[in-house]
C-alpha cells in the first residue's frame, strides 16, 4: 500500500502546485486586418445566389467608441460591383461597433453574369489604426 500512497501523494503535489497559470495578453499596438485574406464566393443559382462574409478584425483590446475602417477595392480586380456581386451595406466602409472585435463584409454573388471566374481584391486602408500588413488585402475568386 505504501507503495502506491507516497508516489501517487507525490505527484499529486507535484500536479497541484507544479502548474503556473499564464494570462496571455496581446501586448502589441492595435491594429486591423483581414479574416480571411483568400476566400472563394460559389455564384450559386439565381433563387439562391452564394455569398460569402469576410470579417475585418480588431488585433488589440476592445474600443469603446465604434471603429470605422475603410478598404478599397483594387483596381486589378476582375470582378465588378453590380455586375458580379453586390455588397450588403456601404462599399468601401464598415463598422467595428463599440466592445467588439469585427466588422463584416458580405458579398453576395449575381450567378446571371459569372460564366467565367471572376476575381475581387480588397485592401485595408490605414485610418485610425494601422493595417497588419500580411493581412493587408483580401482576394475573393467569385466562380
Amino acid at each position: 500500500m505504501k507503495r502506491i500512497l507516497i508516489p501517487a501523494t507525490f505527484l499529486a503535489v507535484i500536479l497541484l502546485f507544479g502548474c503556473k497559470k499564464y494570462k496571455v495578453e496581446y501586448d502589441q499596438p492595435s491594429q486591423i486586418e483581414f479574416k480571411p485574406i483568400t476566400a472563394t464566393l460559389a455564384k450559386g443559382t439565381v433563387a439562391a445566389p452564394g455569398t460569402v462574409t469576410i470579417l475585418i478584425q480588431l488585433v488589440g483590446p476592445h474600443r469603446d467608441s465604434n471603429l470605422d475602417v475603410e478598404y478599397t477595392i483594387d483596381p486589378a480586380s476582375t470582378a465588378l460591383e453590380g455586375t458580379h456581386y453586390t455588397i450588403t451595406g456601404t462599399a468601401g466602409k464598415v463598422t467595428i461597433p463599440a466592445n467588439s472585435s469585427s466588422a463584416q463584409i458580405i458579398l453576395t454573388a449575381i450567378p446571371a453574369n459569372l460564366a467565367t471566374s471572376k476575381r475581387l481584391i480588397l485592401t485595408l486602408k490605414d485610418g485610425a489604426l494601422p493595417v497588419s500588413p500580411n493581412y493587408k488585402t483580401s482576394t475573393i475568386t467569385l466562380q
